[in-house]
């Protein structure tokens, strides 16, 4: 509980922070999550929405993200067995950014990460199902990209990240994302 009365404090001083500045970009991209542990061998699709507050060099940026994961395995005629996981943060970044039509930018932040995973088998003699949530845990990112401004308000972009999920186990909790999006420049 502590954690997070920490990050809405620390999102609710870098708006005010921001206030006065006159840019707002309200951000949303499409990537994937590559899970940097072993039971994870698999790349998930991610989605991204975010507002970027500020103008000139730096900005700040809060931001939600979801990945999610679905497989199923036929054993024999009669067995399958079905995973679902899923995946979610809130964070605040601070960002650092250059100008121009192609501006890059990069940056860091904290953030709190939930996950979510079922486990389910199917099989008419012994089935079988588990649950499992972890979370809220408290964590940091790293971010890089480049803005490319296609119209007055318009940008497109990409963004590479490295999200460590937990600062209690931060190999296992590790994760690489690649994106690309449109912002939408509001002011």
């Amino acid at each position: 509980m502590r954690r997070t009365v920490f990050l809405l404090f620390f999102l609710t001083c870098g708006v005010r922070a921001v206030s006065a500045q006159p840019a707002i970009e309200m951000r949303g991209a499409f990537g994937a999550s590559n899970y940097l542990h072993a039971d994870l061998d698999y790349t998930a699709p991610t989605l991204l929405v975010a507002a970027r507050l500020g103008a000139g060099a730096f900005a700040i940026e809060p931001e939600f993200a979801s990945s999610w994961h679905e497989e199923t395995q036929t054993f024999g005629p009669n067995v399958t067995t079905v995973s679902n996981d899923r995946f979610q943060s809130l964070a605040v970044n601070l960002i650092g950014r250059t100008a121009g039509r192609v501006a890059g930018y990069a940056g860091a932040g904290v953030g709190m990460y939930w996950e979510r995973s079922q486990y389910r088998v199917n099989d008419p003699f012994a089935g079988y199902e588990q649950s499992r949530r972890r979370g809220p845990r408290p964590g940091a990112q790293a971010i890089a990209g480049v803005d490319v401004t296609v119209a007055p308000r318009v940008k497109a972009f990409a963004q590479f990240r490295y999200e460590m999920r937990s600062f209690e186990d931060p190999g296992g909790g590790s994760v690489m994302q690649g994106f690309a999006g449109v912002s939408i420049v509001l002011r």
